[in-house]
């Protein structure tokens, strides 16, 4: 069995991976603030030009490994929502988690990219969720679910949809809960990979793990999370001399 060593960033208390990646200083994903200039923003955000294990990348050719299985505990949560810098992200503040080896890592709260950041042999799906989660000395895992659009819709990603605040940036709504183990799909192959936050400042040490095969999506709910906030995926990454792991079994 394979151990994922994750590298470990100290926190000074618990805190989001959003918390962590909204830095102050205003960027975008276009024009003379877009994914090109990042690293020139800010000194804050120097790992987003000069880092040599940034993510996203494109999942191609894989290192055959025994990856450990993926136990979820997830549990229903109120649905809180608020608007980062150019995405919707949602809370979890239940106590969910999932294990890797026997290790727990919290999930604290998910966000939506389209379309998705990760490539699978040069093609992206029509979105991406990540799920953030918190290790016990802070290690960063961020798990990559895939999202193909079609006619059948998501009941969570619906729920979602249907009680986003009508103004202003935050929602909350004790009526409503969710729940993001209804947002994997039913195989749950994963590819595994040492890379960074694919928004400024893109700290790096964080352990992504990248379904291989996608969940589906209404196309309504995809775009409309693009009418509010469009294109919001970062260009592909260099791999460099990394290598992504994959069960071939």
């Amino acid at each position: 069995m394979l151990m994922l060593q994750t590298a470990v960033a100290r926190e000074d208390g618990k805190r989001s991976g959003q918390q962590v990646a909204n830095a102050e200083k205003d960027w975008s994903y276009s024009g003379e603030t877009g994914p090109e200039n990042w690293g020139s923003l800010s000194k804050e955000f120097s790992l987003c030009g000069a880092g040599v294990r940034q993510s996203p990348v494109d999942i191609g050719k894989t290192s055959a490994a025994i990856l450990p299985q993926l136990k979820f505990h997830y549990h229903t949560t109120v649905l809180s929502t608020h608007q980062i810098q150019n995405s919707l992200w949602v809370d979890y503040n239940s106590d969910s988690y999932m294990k890797v080896d026997g290790i727990r890592y919290q999930l604290t709260g998910f966000d939506f990219h389209t379309p998705g950041e990760h490539s699978f042999r040069g093609r992206k799906t029509d979105m991406e969720i990540h799920l953030h989660h918190l290790g016990p000395q802070g290690q960063r895992l961020i798990l990559a679910i895939p999202v193909i659009g079609g006619q059948r819709k998501n009941i969570t990603l619906s729920r979602i949809w249907e009680n986003l605040p009508k103004s202003g940036i935050r929602g909350y709504n004790r009526r409503v809960g969710i729940n993001a183990l209804f947002l994997l799909p039913s195989d749950r192959t994963y590819v595994a990979y040492k890379g960074s936050e694919t928004r400024p400042p893109c700290g790096e040490n964080v352990q992504w793990l990248v379904f291989k095969s996608p969940t589906k999506a209404s196309w309504k709910n995809i775009n409309h999370l693009k009418a509010i906030f469009g294109y919001n995926a970062r260009p592909l990454q260099p791999l460099n001399d990394r290598v992504i792991l994959g069960d071939n079994r």
